[in-house]
């Protein structure tokens, strides 16, 4: 087995030396190493004691040369003790370190230099020359340390209270601090675990619990140690490479179709606080080998999920685990206690989304799938994992496909918060780098937009179609390369309509490579022609920005769908099939004075601002009977009022008028998508001038369309999923408003809670942090502590915003035309009847408006 993986290892490195064009995705910046890893075997000693935590490795790295005439190896080290006279390179049985010299360690640097007595032979066809490097070190493992780290926490059963484990963080470039290696993220490499446990001792802390990334093989024991063998694992990278040493327990749950078993590991009190995302996890796993229809298991051996308790840097799982999942315990852990809606709606799309990057393709499957997008896969996971958030449906079960409605819509608002600046590269601007390169501010651009993007063309090639020809795809591509082109190719091939998209132009390839060559998102501009019969819609696109800057015209292609308000007469409103570029379009519809509403579903990922007596009638319906108006678009809506006034597309006026109606909605979609646009307000230096005499009067009209929604959902007993998530986001945006009542009630129910009595206060405990302003009565635990850092995190910008701003002056009030009709009537016909011209018609409502003004202050000072 061993010699089957490191001949994997040299072809790929073969490939690496010798691939061109779009084979693979390595350039030849991956060979900037003169030495080459096949193979890592580790034999670890870990020791837990009184007076130091630490662990001893004798390590072996198997390497070929990858140049002529190598006399240094250079590895990568970092915080390491290396034993002296521990480092050899063998040639066979042959040791050639320069014995005068053997090596440097430059300890700040984090480099190992060991040099040669003769050169290395350079791996080829006819020499398939392989060198030995040994080395032994020890590492102290400490707390808040790189790599590999020491993680305390409290142990019921232990008479000292508190228990220790060790824990790695090795992406993106963190494995140094493990152990030796040639920390290039491209490289990949056989690795072979051997961990030695001492029996247990009294000074020795009892640890039974050795997790690597390879599938246990077989468990031995001497007179010493435990002795706790792995099979050799597949070629991975080392952000890939996990390990993990504690005294926890587990327990264990098998897929229905496959062999698939996931199980838990937890400290043995608490294991049943992570019955939750157990079950929902195998849940999860039987929903995606049921939409795949297939028997196909998705790892090779069982799945590993591991709470580590710590207060802060481990905040999501590692990407390119596949069968060693390790994340903070508070990202894991549902306590009713202590866990709010919110934080159960992040865990439950983390594990889905890590759950589906192992579908698409992992290092354990036996013909391995490789992406050559990363961002391409890292954002099909996270569309996937909103799909099947949507059909687990918080356990309401169902044989229909659920489309993604609201999660769409929050994946799509989480993108355009982020996708406006002119400095967001696009998306194809991340094709030579790995998911782990990505940098952190653009990782939810990259994963929230690419997911935005394929929920938009799935309502334009229809959802039925679309998941069979994506299932069918990755099916297809076991074992191969999967490429953005090539999902493209497929999916044309496989949803092509002739005469609604070939002679159009509009196929799924042409969709897809128009957005992700492209940054930002547009804006369409809407102009209805009311004059001519039927009326012309004018289409015209542009880029979207909140400030004044970067505004040019864009040629994104872009799937239009609308709906019309009186439809008895529409041409193409049950499936409008065209797209727009860079041109005005202008097409017909009988609108017969109603509205028209683009972007039906809100699944296209662009904002849509109309004429203004368009947007009147849209804001008469909402008003009058919003019903009429499906719940996605009127979030959306909602959501394009806010960002159109931000960017001063839209005055004031109109947007409140638009919004008007809010204090009638009780949808849950509608409302977060209001929180989402209310946060907008808050953008610095944004085109709408914001003031704070401004801020406050948006804080005044909101906290009247918020005030009917919030007294109904504190009333309420209901304690569904829905209604407390919908709650959770009501009281949110109450707070930020600075909403006394919501102030009021989120410090009453804190009262209770501190009394026994829970209700749903984890549900609002970020809101209570919010309005204490840094304040805490009580010491924090880590699930607590995620939700404060959270709230001080938004007071911070918020202060920030607000000391920005300049005061600014308030609004004229609204000229209020007058009741007494009569008088004025008179003196209109009296003026028309005299032959006066408009102008002295003018001045002479002036002069009367001035001298009523000055009458009415005359009495004010009688």
């Amino acid at each position: 087995m061993a010699d089957e993986n490191i001949f994997r290892a040299v072809l790929i490195f073969c490939l690496f030396s010798f691939a061109r064009g779009n084979n693979i995705v390595v350039d030849e910046e991956c060979l900037n190493y003169t030495v080459y890893p096949v193979q890592y075997e580790l034999n670890i000693y870990p020791y837990m004691q009184v007076n130091g935590f630490y662990y001893d490795c004798e390590l072996i790295i198997t390497v070929i040369a990858n140049a002529p005439n190598v006399r240094v190896i250079s590895l990568d080290a970092k915080d390491l003790e290396l034993e002296s006279g521990s480092i050899r390179v063998f040639d066979g049985p042959h040791d050639i370190v320069n014995n005068p010299r053997p090596f440097e360690f430059d300890a700040i640097k984090g480099k190992l230099l060991i040099y040669l007595r003769e050169p290395l032979k350079m791996y080829s066809e006819y020499n398939k020359q392989f060198y030995f490097i040994k080395i032994s070190f020890r590492k102290y493992v400490r707390e808040e340390k790189e790599g590999i780290f020491l993680v305390k926490y409290n142990d019921e059963k232990s008479k000292n209270l508190y228990s220790y484990l060790f824990a790695t963080r090795l992406s993106p470039n963190r494995a140094k601090y493990f152990f030796p290696c040639f920390e290039n993220p491209r490289f990949e490499a056989v690795f072979k675990f051997k961990v030695y446990i001492m029996k247990q001792l009294n000074e020795l802390q009892y640890t039974n619990t050795s997790l690597v990334i390879a599938e246990q093989q077989r468990q031995t024991s001497d007179n010493h140690y435990i002795i706790i063998e792995y099979i050799p694992s597949p070629q991975v990278g080392l952000h890939q490479v996990g390990f993990h040493f504690s005294k926890f327990v587990s327990h264990r749950v098998q897929a229905k179709h496959t062999n698939d078993t996931l199980i838990i590991w937890a400290p043995a009190e608490e294991l049943h606080d992570y019955e939750f995302i157990h079950n929902y996890g195998i849940m999860i796993i039987d929903l995606l080998l049921e939409y795949a229809k297939d028997n196909r298991p998705l790892v090779q051996g069982p799945i590993n999920l591991i709470p580590v308790p710590v207060a802060s840097g481990m905040n999501g799982y590692e990407i390119g685990s596949w069968n060693l999942l390790t994340n903070g315990a508070h990202r894991i852990v549902n306590i009713d206690q202590f866990t709010s809606i919110q934080q159960i709606e992040q865990m439950t799309f983390e594990l889905t989304q890590q759950l589906c990057r192992i579908w698409l393709g992992n290092p354990g499957e036996i013909a391995r799938t490789r992406w050559k997008e990363e961002w391409f896969k890292e954002g099909m996971a996270t569309y996937l994992a909103y799909y099947f958030l949507t059909q687990y449906n918080y356990d309401i079960q169902t044989p229909l496909r659920r489309h993604l409605a609201g999660y769409g819509l929050r994946m799509k608002h989480k993108a355009m918060l982020l996708d406006w600046h002119k400095s967001t590269p696009a998306l194809d601007a991340f094709n030579s780098s790995l998911a782990i390169e990505i940098p952190p501010r653009y990782k939810e651009l990259v994963t929230m937009k690419t997911g935005a993007i394929l929920w938009m063309l799935e309502n334009w090639v229809d959802s039925e179609k679309f998941h069979q020809a994506l299932v069918r795809y990755i099916k297809s591509r076991r074992g191969k390369f999967i490429s953005l082109e090539s999902f493209t190719l497929a999916l044309d091939q496989d949803t092509i309509e002739c005469l609604h998209q070939f002679f159009n132009g509009s196929t799924a390839s042409r969709i897809l490579g128009s957005w992700f060559r492209r940054r930002g998102y547009p804006v369409i501009n809407v102009q209805v022609l009311r004059d001519r019969i039927p009326n012309a819609v004018q289409l015209k696109q542009r880029l979207f920005s909140f400030t004044r800057d970067n505004r040019v015209d864009t040629d994104f292609l872009i799937p239009i769908s609308y709906m019309v308000e009186k439809n008895k007469n529409c041409y193409n409103c049950y499936q409008p099939r065209f797209t727009i570029g860079a041109q005005s379009y202008t097409f017909g519809e009988n609108l017969n004075g109603g509205w028209i509403i683009l972007n039906r579903k809100g699944s296209g990922y662009y904002r849509v601002n109309y004429d203004a007596v368009t947007w009147r009638l849209i804001a008469k319906s909402l008003k009058e009977n919003m019903n009429a108006i499906d719940e996605l678009n009127r979030a959306q809506i909602v959501n394009d009022v806010f960002a159109l006034y931000v960017a001063g597309d839209i005055d004031v006026q109109l947007a409140m008028e638009i919004l008007d109606y809010l204090d009638k909605e009780r949808n849950h979609i509608v409302w977060e998508s209001a929180l989402s646009g209310y946060e907008m307000l808050t953008t610095y230096e944004a085109a709408c001038n914001m003031t704070k005499y401004l801020y406050k009067e948006w804080e005044d009209f909101m906290i009247k369309k918020v005030e009917p929604i919030f007294m109904q959902l504190t009333k309420s007993q209901d304690n569904k999923y829905l209604t407390r998530l919908f709650r959770s986001n009501v009281i949110q945006l109450a707070c930020e408003l600075n909403y006394r009542p919501c102030n009021r009630h989120v410090a009453s129910v804190y009262q209770e809670y501190k009394k026994g009595k829970h209700t749903y206060f984890p549900d609002c405990r970020m809101s209570y942090f919010y309005i204490s302003a840094y304040n805490s009565t009580w010491p924090l635990n880590p699930i607590e502590q995620d939700d404060k850092w959270i709230a001080d995190e938004k007071i911070r910008a918020m202060n920030k915003f607000y000391g920005k701003i300049p005061v600014g002056e308030p609004r004229p009030m609204p000229i209020v035309l007058s009741t007494t009709e009569k008088p004025i009537a008179a003196v209109t016909e009296k003026l028309h009847g005299d032959g006066a011209s408009a102008i002295e018609y003018s001045i002479m409502i002036l002069c009367i408006a001035v001298f009523m003004n000055v009458f009415t202050n005359r009495l004010i000072q009688i």
